[in-house]
């Protein structure tokens, strides 16, 4: 078993340690785009009205915050294994008067501790690749859902262009974990992290797992230059 994969499984202690400045940070280092790529996931919810969404790896709550701004949503669970960074969530949750709409809780993504059937959309952002078992944790999003639900994965990938992908390799793997690792006050985190995105599987290979764990209808989006790629795929309705 590889370093890497071993420290997945604790990766939620190295959230912990850089919760006080994870989003200013994460605001920063992608130089804001992350608000372009979370509008761009709203926009293949499912269809209907209450919808019931699990965020998994809700991380400070930017996607639950997302979710709850939206008209056919009508709650939002946050599940994530970092207590600091659900109590940070949980402040941001009650600065826009959103508690009623929204809870975070500290949960795994992985194992989901949540019923069969109970959720009408799942999202995982930026956290699956972090996870000990990515597989398994398709494999309970698919679980959760109701039929006719939907699982939506928004992750970083590897651009095909050779020059963005230069410029893309460039930054992540000097320049964003310098500048990361010197303004959260941690040794390596954004170093760990940022390994994590070359190790990972993205396009039509993580399109396979979605559908091996069961989704049909099984789509993905490449966004800003492959630099994120959306994922979604829906659970069928039972005849």
């Amino acid at each position: 078993m590889s370093s890497l994969h071993s420290r997945k499984k604790e990766s939620y202690k190295i959230f912990d340690q850089i919760a006080p400045t994870y989003d200013s940070l994460n605001h920063l280092l992608s130089f804001g785009i992350d608000v372009y790529w979370r509008k761009q996931m709203m926009k293949v919810l499912p269809q209907g009205e209450n919808l019931q969404a699990l965020d998994l790896a809700c991380g400070t709550g930017d996607v639950s915050i997302v979710l709850g701004r939206q008209k056919k949503v009508g709650s939002v669970e946050g599940l994530d294994l970092s207590e600091g960074m659900i109590s940070h969530g949980r402040q941001k949750i009650a600065t826009r008067g959103l508690s009623e709409k929204i809870k975070l809780e500290i949960g795994d993504g992985v194992t989901i501790p949540r019923p069969d059937k109970s959720v009408d959309v799942v999202t995982l952002t930026f956290g699956i690749r972090n996870f000990s078992d990515p597989r398994e944790s398709l494999k309970n999003i698919y679980r959760v859902l109701k039929p006719g639900g939907r699982g939506m994965v928004l992750e970083f990938s590897i651009p095909a262009n050779p020059i963005v992908r230069w410029v893309y390799f460039f930054y992540f793997r000097y320049v964003l974990p310098f500048v990361g690792n010197l303004l959260s006050g941690h040794g390596d985190a954004y170093t760990y992290l940022n390994k994590t995105v070359e190790d990972f599987p993205y396009g039509e290979h993580f399109a396979d797992w979605m559908r091996e764990a069961g989704f049909r209808d099984v789509k993905y989006r490449v966004l800003t230059f492959g630099i994120a790629t959306l994922y979604w795929g829906d659970k069928p309705v039972e005849k």
